[in-house]
This record gives C-alpha cells, sequence and structure tokens, in this order.
C-alpha cells in the first residue's frame, strides 16, 4: 500500500518548506480575511433580546472586569480569570455597546479570527490556495465557534503547529511551558485537553524524533500546566489571601460539580428539529476518519496534531452532545481533513494500490478476514463506548482506543484489510444517521395524524348539525378535513386563498339557495368580509368546538333550511372527555 517514503513525510515536507509562500498565496490569505470581517458584519442580528442567562452573565462579568474587579467564580466550568480580562477588553473595545460586544466577543474574535487562523496555518504548510480557502469557508459556514474561548484551541494549535520556528530550536521547550500555562489562565478545561493532545502527539504521533526529545517536550507541557496552577495560586493567595481549598473549589474541580454532564451520542436519534443537526450526525465519522491506519501512515506531523486535538477537545461535545458545541470545537477537525487531503496529494506518487493476487492461500484469506475484523470492531469500540457511554468514562475509552490504533499502524501487516474495515464501519454512522433523520421527519410530520385528531373532537358535532347529509364546505386550507370527518365539498371551491373574491358571486348564491348546507369555519380566522356576511346571513352557529389541548376553536354554521337544531358549544380535554353547554 504505501512506500518506505511515504510514511515518512519527510520529502513533501521538505520541498514544502523551502518553497516560497508566493504573491497568490498571500493574496488569497487578504481575501480571506476581508470575507470572514464582512461575514462577521453581516450574519450579526440586532439585539433584539435583553441580556439574560449566560450571555448577560458574560457581559455583565465582563463590566466588572472592566471596572477593576476579579471575578473568581466562573459562569462556566473551565472559565478562569484570564478570560475576564479578555472580555474586559472586549468591553472597552465595544465601549459598553452589547451589540459591538456580540460582535467583537462572539463573530469577530470568535468565527472570524478562527477562520483566519486555519486559513494562516494553511499559509504556514504552503498548501494550495484552493485548500486555505476551503479551511476558512468551513470555519465560517459549518464550524463556527460560538465565542472567544473557544477560538483557544485555534490559537494553541496555531503556535505548536510543527515544522515552524517554534517547533524547534532553542525556544521550543520554553514555548511549551508559556503556553499551557497561559492557556490555564484563559480557560482550565481546555487548557488540560489541548496540553494532554499535545502530550500524546510527542509520545506517538511524532514517531521519527528521538525518544529523549519526546519526552523532554512532554516534560515541559507538564511543566507550563503545573506552573499555570502555581503562578494562579501563589497570585489568588498573596493578592487576595484566598486558600488552596478556595482556589480549588472556585477555579478549578470545585465547578465540575456544579453543571451537569449529558454524556451519550445521539447516532441514529439525530433532532429532526432546529438547525446544525447535521454536524451531530457527521461529527463521529469525520473525528475517527483522520485515524484510519491507511489514512494515519500517509498524515504529515502537522496533520497529526492537529487530528489529535480534534480527537481530545471531543470531549467538550461528547459531555453535551448538539450542534452547538459540536460546531464550536469543530475547527480543527476541518482543518485537519483539509490537510489531509493535501498529505495525500503530496504523495501521490508514492502510494501503490497492492494488485490483486492469481491465488491466496488459506493464510493470506484468514489474516485479511482477521484484518478487516479487526479494523470494524475498532471503530465499533470507539463509537460504541467512546460516543456511547454516559461519563466521563467515554471520551477516556475514546482516546484509548484510538491511541491502541495509532500504535498498532506501525505494523503494516494487513494495513489495507484493517482500514477497509473501519472505513466499512465508519462510513455507516452517516449513512444511518441520515435514513434515521428522514424517518423522523416522516413521523414528526404528521400533518394527516392532526386532521385526525380535530376530525374526532368535530365529527360528533358535525353528524348532528348535518342531519344525515355529507355536504360541507370546509372554510380554510385544512382540506384533510374532508377526508378525517367524511364529508364532501358541495363546491367547486377549496383554497381559501387572497384572491378568493373573484368566487363571491357564484358562492354566495349557493350559499343563499341552501346548496351548502354546513360550513365549518376555524375561529382564528379574520372575522369580517363578504364570507363572514354571507354566513351571517342565511346561517345559524349549530355548534363551537374548543380542542383544549391544541387551543383550537372551530364552528359548526348550518342553514337555516335545516332548523330547528340544537345550538351547543362543546370542550374537548387532552383525555378525550367532552363537557357542552348551550351556545348562546
Amino acid at each position: 500500500m504505501l512506500d518506505a517514503s511515504a510514511t515518512t513525510g519527510v520529502p513533501s515536507q521538505a520541498r514544502r518548506g523551502r518553497e516560497h509562500i508566493g504573491p497568490v498565496r498571500w493574496a488569497t490569505f487578504a481575501v480571506i480575511v476581508v470575507v470572514a470581517v464582512v461575514h462577521a458584519a453581516y450574519t450579526l442580528t440586532a439585539q433584539l433580546e435583553p441580556l439574560t442567562g449566560d450571555r448577560g452573565a458574560q457581559y455583565y462579568l465582563g463590566k466588572l472586569t472592566a471596572e477593576g474587579a476579579v471575578p473568581l467564580v466562573d459562569f462556566q466550568h473551565g472559565w478562569n480569570a484570564g478570560s475576564w480580562w479578555v472580555n474586559s477588553l472586549v468591553y472597552r473595545l465595544a465601549g459598553g455597546d452589547p451589540l459591538w460586544w456580540e460582535f467583537f466577543l462572539g463573530r469577530f474574535f470568535g468565527v472570524t479570527l478562527a477562520a483566519i487562523l486555519v486559513a494562516a496555518m494553511g499559509l504556514r504548510r504552503r498548501v494550495h490556495p484552493a485548500a486555505m480557502a476551503a479551511m476558512a469557508l468551513a470555519v465560517l459556514t459549518l464550524a463556527s465557534p460560538a465565542q472567544v474561548k473557544y477560538v483557544l484551541p485555534v490559537v494553541f494549535a496555531f503556535i505548536l503547529l510543527p515544522g515552524g520556528r517554534l517547533d524547534s530550536g532553542r525556544w521550543s521547550l520554553a514555548v511549551r511551558v508559556l503556553v499551557p500555562a497561559a492557556l490555564f489562565w484563559q480557560h482550565v478545561e481546555l487548557a488540560i485537553l489541548l496540553t494532554g493532545a499535545a502530550g500524546l502527539y510527542e509520545l506517538i504521533g511524532r514517531e521519527k524524533a528521538a525518544v529523549r526529545e519526546r519526552l523532554t517536550r512532554c516534560v515541559a507541557l507538564a511543566a507550563g500546566l503545573l506552573a499555570g496552577v502555581v503562578s494562579e495560586v501563589l497570585f489568588y493567595r498573596i493578592g487576595y489571601g484566598m486558600s488552596l481549598a478556595e482556589f480549588n473549589r472556585q477555579v478549578v474541580f470545585g465547578q465540575a460539580q456544579q453543571f451537569p454532564n449529558h454524556f451519550g451520542w445521539p447516532f441514529f436519534d439525530v433532532p429532526s428539529d432546529g438547525e446544525g443537526y447535521e454536524i451531530v450526525a457527521v461529527y463521529p465519522f469525520l473525528l475517527l476518519l483522520m485515524f484510519v491506519p491507511v489514512i494515519w501512515r500517509l498524515s504529515s506531523d502537522p496533520t497529526r496534531f492537529l487530528a489529535l486535538c480534534a480527537l481530545l477537545l471531543a470531549t467538550v461535545p461528547i459531555r453535551r452532545p448538539g450542534p452547538g458545541h459540536a460546531e464550536t470545537v469543530s475547527a480543527l477537525v476541518f482543518a485537519a481533513l483539509i490537510f489531509v487531503l493535501c498529505d495525500v496529494y503530496d504523495r501521490r506518487d508514492q502510494i501503490s494500490l497492492p494488485s490483486r493476487p492469481r491465488s491466496m492461500s488459506s493464510l493470506q484469506a484468514v489474516t485479511a478476514v482477521v484484518g478487516f475484523a479487526t479494523g470494524a470492531a475498532w471503530v465499533g469500540a470507539a463509537l460504541a463506548f467512546g460516543f456511547g457511554a454516559h461519563s466521563l468514562i467515554g471520551p477516556l475509552i475514546l482516546v484509548l482506543v484510538v491511541s491502541v490504533m495509532m500504535i498498532g499502524a506501525r505494523l503494516r501487516a494487513r494495513l489495507v484489510a484493517v482500514s477497509a474495515g473501519a472505513c466499512l464501519v465508519l462510513g455507516l454512522v452517516p449513512l444511518a444517521a441520515a435514513i434515521e433523520h428522514v424517518d423522523d421527519l416522516s413521523r414528526d410530520s404528521r400533518q394527516l395524524e392532526a386532521a385526525e385528531i380535530w376530525g374526532d373532537a368535530i365529527r360528533p358535532e358535525m353528524t348532528r348539525c348535518l342531519k344525515g347529509g355529507r355536504t360541507a364546505f370546509v372554510l380554510g386550507n385544512q382540506l384533510s378535513l374532508y377526508d378525517a370527518l367524511d364529508v364532501e365539498n358541495p363546491t367547486p371551491f377549496y383554497l381559501f386563498h387572497y384572491d378568493f373574491g373573484r368566487n363571491e358571486k357564484q358562492l354566495t348564491a349557493m350559499m343563499a339557495s341552501g346548496e351548502v348546507p354546513v360550513v365549518l369555519q376555524t375561529t382564528a380566522m379574520a372575522r369580517g368580509g363578504w364570507v363572514e356576511t354571507a354566513i351571517e346571513k342565511d346561517y345559524e352557529p349549530c355548534a363551537e368546538i374548543s380542542i383544549a389541548e391544541e387551543h383550537l376553536r372551530f364552528r359548526i354554521w348550518a342553514h337555516r333550511s335545516l332548523e330547528p337544531f340544537e345550538k351547543r358549544a362543546v370542550t374537548v380535554q387532552p383525555d378525550g372527555t367532552r363537557t357542552s353547554s348551550r351556545l348562546p
């Protein structure tokens, strides 16, 4: 499957590193910046609601911090004092105006900055301008960080992206101490996850470096995270007299007890309402695709680093599944996917598909089947336990299973068979979710069922008012009521549309002569007009039916030629019981 040079990535990476960025890439990047800023402005909506809930808390705490306070209790798990200092800067930049604050915090320093940074990663890697544009477009349309705190992973990845100047030389260790420490001051949860991802990359993903160098970098990352904790403890201890126990309660582990966890991914129960649920259906597929053995072997170091950062960030949407969390941490997922395509393109001359053997021994066949089953079992375990477990153990299992695969991918025997089994099971995830989604929509869009419920409530009174007849005119566009009530329309008209007045002369003549014995009207319709006048002239209300659960009312008008008849009001309760009284 892969030649020896294909697994190292040295030729393509070295060639790309020596290549100049060039005016075309710079021009593409400039266009991306302009488009991202314009997109942020034109997708911002007016401040229609008061600042309450989550957004209101962020705005108010940003205001307090701008006035000199240091909020110690995070508004949401993981937030730290540094986040509020950034928020206070955003508040000052917006001049305290809520709309400008929302623009900067959510749009400009959220979606816009993330799109620019992923494009800048492509610029640093000298990828094709189309790939840069694709990365930025994916962030703008599919992976939209909700606000500035979810841009921190993109900033983290941009600084520590392998292959840059900060990845080697005398500054490499210092950077790996400073970045986790600074990130801890901003967001506790993201600092732990991303530092763990960087360490996992050093241990497993960065295969060609010396073991001593990789271990040294892991120690530097851990030291940076520890430095963040210690420096913040000293800051609060010296500046505010806060004890270590109180610091833990307000800043680190104490927060985790205040917010519920909702683990478990809705693979085959993607909600049919709302927007953005497509990413919920495809997120496990997109995340795990990069770890399929063959793809992992083809991936360069920057791709592997981004993929592992995305893997650890998956804890966020797995803990609280939904489009909001899946979208907001997916910028690195889409960036890594584009990088994968670039890696495959760069190594297209180094990849050779295995030729079909003229004969296969029993041992070879068994080995291929075992490899296929192994790949399927690997993905199945990652999906079932990593995404499906209803506790924090789920994301831990996911990382463990993927780590085992990454180590096993070094064994080239039956790499294609293992990858084929993994891709087959992995591909079934979005396919099955799509089928289930369409089925959910079919079940949820039960217009006829609503008509049947209304028909059950109206039918007894309709039968009484018709006195054995079967012709009635439904005044409205609920045409399924004709079948639900088993009545026929005596007129050639059905839809009550905006130019229904052209039928006035013929319909009023039919109504006056009694050819329309009964008219069913929804009381939600606007009163007045020629139809209402014609009804009140030749008809009397026979019944008024109220469906309590639906908050709907229907009125049955009977032609005066059918008199005498009882006039009564009927209310249908949710349990089906009916109460009636005389209609005034």
